[in-house]
């Protein structure tokens, strides 16, 4: 199964934060992690403008950590009374940059964070950096959407959607989902997606009975091979079920999760080389951005 040492929890103080922050809080109690919680503080308040003229730039500069550090020790008591959460406020322009150093200066074995914490341009501009977090880190990243689907007065994963495409990566991120199944008590569905390639569905040779013949044979080999990945003491803690979707990969993915009311998915990245980026972008972001529960991603 997996460790979970330490987790960072990234926050900007909005509602999907916090949100974020209560699921970090949940892990790090299943896993006996200890939570640190980063803030990154990009601006300078607008009511200390005016001290320039009076303050000592050293003594606006711990006047204005100060108030930020409370601020956040604040909103990290919203999310949990009962878990020692560790705060810490980084000055930064570049926040993923930010968020990604702390996660390599940790280390960090699991980053989770919340998505379009606001709206307007600031809802754009978190979203570009989770999204920057998720292709980079170094560690698996749980994203948190601001329309989690879970009540917000707990989290309790039921049912955990797993896609499986049996690459290294997406058997990786199996191992993940068998041990939060377990931790939370929860049902898996391991879902494998059958695409079939255009030129042959447009093919004036291929009939319609021949598609759905080889369908049937590719969905029965498939659930044998998903079967085979399920380890033999997993029913003693959770249900697996082992599924088949048609269509486009992020698209149908999102339509079986919905289906089953899932309120995680555990899926595999790419890396962060040139190729693997364009992997990403057409199948694990379109899951995060569309997803109604949080996506934790995982490498190798």
């Amino acid at each position: 199964m997996i460790t979970i040492r330490r987790i960072l929890c990234p926050v900007d103080l909005s509602d999907t934060s916090l949100r974020a922050l209560q699921h970090a809080v949940a892990l790090a109690g299943w896993y006996e992690s200890s939570l640190t919680t980063l803030y990154v503080d990009t601006t300078l308040p607008i009511e200390n403008v005016a001290d320039f003229a009076l303050a000592s730039p050293v003594a606006l500069e711990a006047t204005r950590s100060s108030r930020a550090l409370q601020d956040v020790r604040t909103f990290a008591g919203r999310a949990s009374s009962a878990t020692e959460v560790g705060v810490v406020v980084e000055e930064s322009t570049h926040v993923e940059g930010a968020i990604l150093e702390a996660a390599r200066t940790l280390p960090a074995d699991l980053i989770v964070m919340g998505s379009h914490g606001r709206s307007g341009v600031s809802r754009l501009v978190l979203g570009s950096v989770a999204e920057r977090v998720v292709r980079s880190a170094p560690c698996p990243v749980m994203v948190v959407p601001p329309h989690d689907a879970v009540e917000p007065s707990t989290v309790s994963f039921k049912h955990i959607v797993c896609p499986v495409d049996f690459s290294d990566v997406s058997l990786t991120a199996l191992t993940w989902a068998l041990s939060l199944a377990e931790e939370a008590d929860a049902r898996l569905s391991l879902l494998h997606v059958i695409e079939v390639p255009p030129e042959l569905r447009a093919s004036t040779v291929v009939t319609d009975a021949n598609l759905d013949e080889l369908h049937a044979a590719v969905e029965a080999e498939t659930l044998t091979r998903l079967r085979s990945l399920i380890p033999v003491h997993a029913s003693e803690f959770c249900s697996v079920e082992t599924a088949t979707a048609a269509g486009a990969a992020g698209h149908a993915i999102l339509e079986f999760a919905a289906r089953r009311h899932a309120d995680l998915i555990v899926m595999g990245a790419q890396g962060q080389g040139a190729v693997e980026r364009l992997i990403f972008g057409s199948k694990t972001r379109d899951v995060v951005c569309g997803a109604t529960c949080p996506v934790l991603t995982v490498r190798r």
